[in-house]
């Protein structure tokens, strides 16, 4: 009976330790035959891929669009960071869909309904002539 425990003990110790080796190699598959390379290669990881840079250029020209509002004194301070934390929460969002290393298709969907709805934002406020002094506006700038 004893014998039995120890066999078993060693066995999950096994296991264990393959699993910690996997772990401090980057998590790649050790079986026969896999480089490691095979998943990147997998038309579901070019699809999110794909997908994630399409965000990400969105992303990026959102910012730009509030920065230079921003300079341009189109948008004022307090417009500013209502616009930054929506595009905190887009962050957000992505980062809770990407928790499992993919962008799928119906995530990306939701991820670019909120990048429109930011859009139509960014381009209201940035448009409203509260930042241009000599337009009707003139709030948080002087």
């Amino acid at each position: 009976m004893n014998t039995k425990k120890i066999i078993q003990s060693l066995g999950i110790a096994a296991v264990l330790g393959i699993s910690a080796s996997a772990m401090a190699h980057g998590n790649d598959d050790y079986r026969p035959g896999f480089d490691g390379q095979a998943f990147h290669k997998h038309p579901v990881f070019q699809e999110s891929l794909r997908l994630m840079k399409e965000v990400n250029e969105r992303q990026d020209k959102q910012m730009d669009r509030i920065l230079n509002g921003l300079y341009e004194k189109r948008i004022t301070p307090q417009e500013f960071r209502k616009l930054m934390d929506r595009q905190r929460d887009i962050q957000r969002m992505e980062r809770q869909f990407l928790a499992d290393g993919l962008l799928s298709r119906v995530e990306f969907q939701k991820l670019d309904t909120a990048l429109n709805a930011a859009s139509r934002v960014i381009r209201k406020e940035a448009h409203d002539a509260q930042g241009r002094s000599g337009y009707g506006g003139g709030h948080g700038y002087r």
